[in-house]
């Protein structure tokens, strides 16, 4: 990784934030947004591209950045991101452990990283202040499917019901078990994973500071709840829990 320059495609809550850790770390990380720092971003020739974008736009990047060297590219969204990726093999995943809205800024875990870049990029944001850690591709397969429950959970049921995450977790605990349950298991048997039932109280432990957190609309679903159901079906399985929810919100698939 060059370690005195980077480029940050998307500055929302996690891009300005990852931003800062670099350059907390020493590294002169420059905004790249919808319609500035492309060209200096892509004529670069080694300078790693950090894309923080929302699923729902990253097709669009994914499709921007095509002509970039595949060991420059990480991108750290949670969602299941596998198929847009799939014509990019050598880049780095990361999966975000940390939430910021404004000026709250808590590290639930440390952030997972997989790739050519993982080890030197874990190294340079702990060193901004968020914590990371580099993973081979088993361990980031089952922390990529970890990931998925919290995900499913922190998202959708909250939009449905209408209610804070401590709110939801008190008075739908079961359904919530599902929720996170179905999803993990499905995306575990698509990654040849095995989900441990260890996980369902690591999430437990890990969402207590976000008990305030609401959701005033489901997003992302497509690479969220939706793509459980859809992974559910292609494998044979079922996700009757995200599917009522999906349902609920009026999401089609």
């Amino acid at each position: 990784m060059d370690v005195t320059r980077a480029f940050v495609i998307g500055m929302g809550e996690v891009g300005r934030r990852l931003a800062s850790a670099l350059a907390a770390a020493g590294v002169r990380a420059a905004p790249v947004t919808r319609t500035s720092g492309w060209d200096e971003a892509l004529a670069e020739g080694e300078a790693p591209l950090l894309v923080c974008v929302r699923e729902e736009v990253l097709a669009d990047v994914v499709a921007r950045v095509r002509g970039a060297a595949p060991e420059r590219l990480i991108f750290v969204q949670n969602g299941w991101i596998r198929p847009l990726l799939a014509e990019l093999p050598g880049c780095t995943r990361g999966l975000v452990w940390f939430t910021s809205k404004g000026e709250f800024f808590r590290v639930l875990r440390p952030s997972a990283f997989c790739g050519p870049l993982a080890g030197s990029l874990a190294g340079t944001l702990g060193r901004g202040g968020v914590a990371a850690v580099a993973l081979d591709d088993g361990a980031f397969a089952h922390a990529d499917a970890e990931k998925m429950g919290f995900n499913c959970v922190v998202g959708l049921p909250l939009a449905v019901h209408g209610l804070t995450l401590a709110e939801y977790l008190e008075r739908h605990r079961g359904e919530a078990q599902g929720v996170f349950g179905e999803a993990v298991s499905v995306t575990a048997r698509a990654l040849g994973a095995h989900a441990s039932p260890e996980w369902w109280t690591a999430f437990l432990k890990a969402v207590e500071p976000l008990g305030w957190v609401k959701a005033g609309t489901a997003k992302a679903l497509e690479f969220r709840n939706g793509a459980v159901v859809r992974l559910a079906r292609e494998l044979g399985l079922c996700a009757p829990v995200n599917e009522r929810l999906l349902a609920a919100a009026g999401y089609v698939l």
